[in-house]
């Protein structure tokens, strides 16, 4: 009787062929374009694995702030999204999460959202809007900015499920301890094709080029 066939482990033909090449220039070009072959499909991979993973956390562990992060460049019309956010955003501070809500974004829906804020219970004193740019490193740098100042570290993301491993991968960047609780209902909560697409070209991006040129702005010493 034969021996049962034992199957092969993950990447164990890649690593024949890398063992198997002739050392010869051509050789050599042959395993550095295997390399390259298997980074290109395993970084994508990666990236979609994290933010579908990311995007299931609902951290409400206790943190200094709540950071609303302003939706300006969801593809769609943006105020039902940041109206899901900021209802989000008011259950957490009425569980207890953080006794201030930080909202980010430009001066002109800074109004809206401390209506919608106030209407939802929040006090007046434990809102506070800061004049940040569109796009999610902008809004990070200028909050972890806010928190270095304030001897602040810890702050709970508010934002859609797709976008949640972004925004803690730039959050980590600048120092912030990021805490992830992304909102549960509403436009921008779907998984689509297209917005996680999206969000791994833009995950991607961060982790290849931008990332190197974030300062850490709170360090361990900071407080």
């Amino acid at each position: 009787m034969s021996a049962p066939s034992v199957p092969a482990r993950p990447g164990a033909a890649a690593l024949s062929i890398l063992t198997s090449a002739p050392r010869t220039p051509r050789g050599l070009l042959v395993v550095a374009s295997t390399v390259l072959v298997f980074l290109a499909l395993l970084l994508p991979i990666g990236a979609v694995c994290q933010i579908v993973l990311t995007s299931q956390l609902d951290d409400r562990s206790s943190t200094q702030a709540i950071v609303v992060l302003d939706p300006a460049r969801y593809w769609g019309d943006p105020a039902p999204v940041m109206k899901a956010r900021l209802a989000h955003a008011a259950q957490l501070y009425a569980a207890g999460t953080a006794p201030v809500i930080v909202v980010t974004g430009p001066a002109r829906s800074a109004k809206y959202a401390r209506e919608q804020l106030l209407a939802a219970g929040v006090p007046e004193a434990d809102v506070v809007a800061f004049t940040t740019g569109a796009d999610t490193v902008g809004a990070l740098q200028v909050v972890a900015t806010i928190m270095r100042d304030l001897q602040w570290q810890s702050a709970t993301l508010v934002t859609d499920p797709p976008h949640a491993a972004r925004a803690q991968a730039t959050a980590a960047a600048f120092g912030i301890d990021a805490h992830l609780s992304p909102t549960e209902s509403g436009p921008g909560t779907s998984l689509t094709s297209e917005y996680v697409g999206r969000e791994t070209a833009a995950l991607l991006r961060f982790y290849l080029l931008t990332h190197w040129d974030q300062p850490q702005i709170i360090t361990s010493t900071t407080g």
